[in-house]
């Protein structure tokens, strides 16, 4: 065998070994490859599927429809603060890299599924996550009026910005809600931390617009806050960087 069809054999066997590795991460991932008996809550499982009822075929096809200043008129504010006694780098720390299950998991809101861009894969609520970063697609189920009704949301992570420690979130398409989340952290006089939720947002329904959306969005905000204060004013390890 002449070197030439060796060097070409042995290539070929490298790409039949590692082509499926090489190349996974950059096919897209269907919305048929979800799976939904992995998946806890019915409304979760409806909102993707109604992906699919709008012509998305893969999760990179769902976009975000953040708060639009030229529209600003058409948009509710909703703005809530709370003192963190921690050093703004340690509730930094802990609010990037908490899990989707930890950071949102309360009485009213429960992680349902994952998309990453980054890494073109989906993650279930039984499994790990390292924390947040830009890109990801998160589904979650709303638990209001004491389970009696069930919404689905779903956010995309927007942008992480470390220098001045603000993480925001908007809400994807075809959904009821249209806006931004913003989460940002200030450093107070006595070396403590104050975390601010800003929500910029408009409903299709204007019941929810006027009332509802700020009273869930408060109680939802408000077990955020704690999840966060507790992680951090307990923690005594050593920062992680990503």
């Amino acid at each position: 065998m002449t070197r030439i069809h060796l060097q070409s054999f042995i290539l070929l066997g490298l790409l039949c070994l590692y082509g499926p590795v090489f190349s996974a991460g950059n096919v897209p991932v269907p919305i048929d490859s979800v799976d939904f008996t992995r998946i806890q809550h019915k409304k979760v499982r409806n909102l993707i599927h109604q992906q699919k009822q709008y012509g998305v075929s893969t999760f990179n096809e769902i976009y975000p429809v953040c708060y639009n200043t030229p529209d600003s008129s058409q948009y509710h504010t909703y703005t809530k603060s709370q003192l963190i006694k921690k050093d703004i780098n340690v509730v930094w720390n802990n609010l990037i890299h908490l899990s989707p299950k930890d950071e949102f998991e309360g009485r009213i809101v429960k992680f349902g599924l994952l998309y990453s861009r980054r890494y073109n894969n989906l993650t279930y609520s039984n499994e790990s996550n390292p924390g947040t970063e830009e890109g990801q697609i998160l589904f979650f189920n709303l638990r209001v009026l004491n389970g009696i009704k069930n919404v689905a949301v779903a956010l995309e992570v927007t942008r992480m910005d470390d220098d001045h420690k603000t993480v925001e979130y908007c809400y994807v398409d075809h959904g009821n809600t249209k806006g931004t989340q913003q989460i940002t952290l200030k450093s107070t006089p006595e070396g403590y931390t104050e975390i601010t939720q800003l929500t910029r947002y408009k409903c299709k329904s204007p019941l929810r617009n006027h009332g509802l959306y700020s009273y869930f969005h408060n109680r939802i905000v408000k077990e955020l806050f704690n999840n966060i204060k507790s992680k951090s004013e307990l923690d005594t390890g050593t920062l992680v960087t990503k």
